[in-house]
């Protein structure tokens, strides 16, 4: 049962309610039209280049991380086998693949469900549902799951299902999709992008008119528009030659500011889905100054991973961890990701070394090479002494200081 009052359990029942208008957000606002006249939806949303572009690399980033698991004993940490489950998470799809799905899911739909495949009492598999197929049910204080099968609807128990949710507002039992958070400024992009595509489409498009010297009837302006477009209207003939005969003439007009601005409306719609994903803007677009904000390749990465990634980790770690035996957890790792410049590790490496707090060997080990013999001892320096050296041996003599 959940540990709320009745108030609150009435409150999860009416957001339950009026999420099941768009699937994802409870607040009815978000389901108000797209103005700029296009449509935008989770399945479409991913044919904008910008918002392909930031799903793509969370997903790829996030995926191509090994996958560590651990176990805690005291103090000291010790690595564990991977589980079957998740070294094999189904006959469809490599644990990469398990992953980067989870987070494409998240970060489209604001939620990732995760059904499990058990042997008896022992998790064997899991597979990623469609989130569009999943609905959340709140019934009496418990949390279930309508899954659509391909043989009917079934309604299975929360301890079937590994929901991870995105961002999610108090009082909803479901994560807001960035999709529908974002679809004026995704639907703006669109707007933009078949504006470009018709503008230059059409190479007669608002690029001038023919004067003629005298009155023409309908039937001659459209025969001369009809062939005038037939000849020289598209990509392949915008630049052809052509002749005005009967004193016509051809006046070019400018494109006006409002046209020529589309591809700054790109560029703007592009920065702005990239701060939705928490992706630097260059990544995604030219975005003109973003580049010198950070110049160094490493802190640009690591603001990446601090503002980006590091909340999108830790939510795939606890759901993943959630399905061990404790105290066994997953962790992502990402030493390759966070590599310091070869002057840096070089640097790192030495202050590790000379405070005897790494060896040769776990430095080796951090830049994928092979152990070398004796690389287990601590390396010291020359000004090295031991604290308490082995008394003299009987019968010898100890020369005294100044003597």
């Amino acid at each position: 049962m959940w540990p709320f009052s009745s108030l609150m359990r009435d409150t999860f029942v009416r957001a339950e309610v009026e999420a099941r208008d768009n699937g994802w957000t409870a607040f009815k606002d978000l389901t108000s039209p797209v103005y700029a006249g296009v449509s935008v939806t989770q399945d479409n949303a991913v044919n904008l280049p910008a918002v392909y572009k930031c799903v793509s690399l969370n997903a790829e980033t996030i995926s191509s991380l090994p996958i560590d698991v651990y176990t805690k004993r005291g103090d000291e940490r010790i690595t564990r086998d991977t589980p079957a489950w998740l070294r094999d998470p189904n006959p469809f799809q490599t644990t990469a693949e398990l992953i980067a799905m989870i987070q494409v899911s998240l970060d489209l739909a604001g939620n990732a469900y995760l059904l499990k495949a058990s042997a008896g009492d022992q998790l064997v598999g899991l597979s990623v549902l469609a989130p569009s197929a999943v609905q959340p049910e709140l019934r009496e204080g418990r949390v279930y799951y309508r899954v659509e099968m391909a043989n009917g609807a079934d309604l299975l128990p929360a301890s079937a299902i590994v929901h991870l949710r995105g961002l999610t507002l108090p009082g909803t039992i479901v994560g807001l999709s960035p999709i529908a958070c974002a679809k004026q400024t995704i639907g703006i992009g669109f707007a933009a992008e078949q504006f470009g595509a018709q503008f230059f489409g059409n190479g007669a498009n608002l690029s001038g008119v023919i004067e003629t010297p005298g009155q023409l009837t309908q039937e001659q302006v459209d025969r001369l528009k009809e062939a005038f477009t037939k000849r020289h209207g598209g990509i392949s003939r915008s630049h052809a030659i052509g002749i005005m005969t009967g004193g016509a003439s051809w006046k070019p007009i400018s494109v006006n500011p409002e046209e020529a601005q589309f591809l700054q409306s790109r560029r703007y719609t592009a920065t702005e889905i990239a701060n939705l994903y928490g992706v630097p803007p260059e990544l995604v677009s030219d975005v003109d100054g973003a580049k010198g904000y950070v110049t160094a390749l490493h802190a640009r990465l690591r603001l990446w991973y601090l503002t980006g990634l590091l909340p999108r980790l830790t939510r795939i770690e606890t759901a993943l961890s959630d399905l061990m035996v404790r105290p066994a957890y997953v962790k992502f790792n990402t030493n390759a990701l966070l590599r310091m410049d070869p002057a840096e590790r070089t640097a790192f490496y030495q202050a590790a070394q000379l405070g005897e707090w790494m060896t040769r060997n776990e430095i080796r080990a951090l830049e994928d090479m092979d152990p070398m013999p004796e690389g287990d001892e601590p390396l010291h320096s020359v000004q090295w002494q031991e604290n308490n050296p082995e008394p003299a041996p009987a019968g010898s003599v100890v020369q005294e200081e100044g003597q």
